[in-house]
């Protein structure tokens, strides 16, 4: 019975991670088709990025961009006040406090992502916020950074 189980698991995660990338790339074409059409470089509402990311939150694709899941990048944007510090418009500045935080899986990702793009996270010594200032992305500023 277990060994059904885990086949049927398997063979489910298959079949959804297929449609998931042709719905994937079918709204990509769309999209980029759409906006060489009529022009434009973003619009409200891209299929491809919810497809994708599962969500169109600015702050949430750019996690996971870099390498955090869904559920960490929700975790790590859910806490933004305390994980999350903002360099600029373009770019997401992480603090180091993300290494150690109660959330062992975003622990973790967050330790490894430091080994492979130490540039995200705030440079070492500066721990606890730094003085940098969190600020929410808009439309506007996620447009800039695509």
């Amino acid at each position: 019975m277990e060994f059904r189980n885990i086949l049927f698991a398997d063979t489910l995660e298959v079949i959804g991670n297929i449609i998931l990338f042709r719905l994937s790339n079918y709204f990509l074409r769309f999209s980029n088709e759409y906006k060489k059409i009529y022009g434009i470089t973003e619009f409200d509402n891209n299929w491809y990025e919810y497809v994708e990311y599962g969500t169109t939150e600015p702050v949430t694709i750019l996690l996971q961009r870099i390498g955090f899941t869904r559920e960490n990048a929700t975790y790590i944007r859910e806490h933004r006040d305390k994980y999350i510090l903002q360099e600029s418009e373009s770019k997401l500045l992480l603090s180091r406090d993300l290494l150690g935080c109660n959330n062992q899986n975003v622990r973790e990702k967050a330790n490894m992502i430091l080994l492979n793009m130490p540039e995200m996270f705030e440079p070492e010594g500066e721990s606890g916020g730094g003085g940098h200032k969190c600020r929410k992305l808009t439309k506007q500023t996620r447009s800039k950074q695509f």
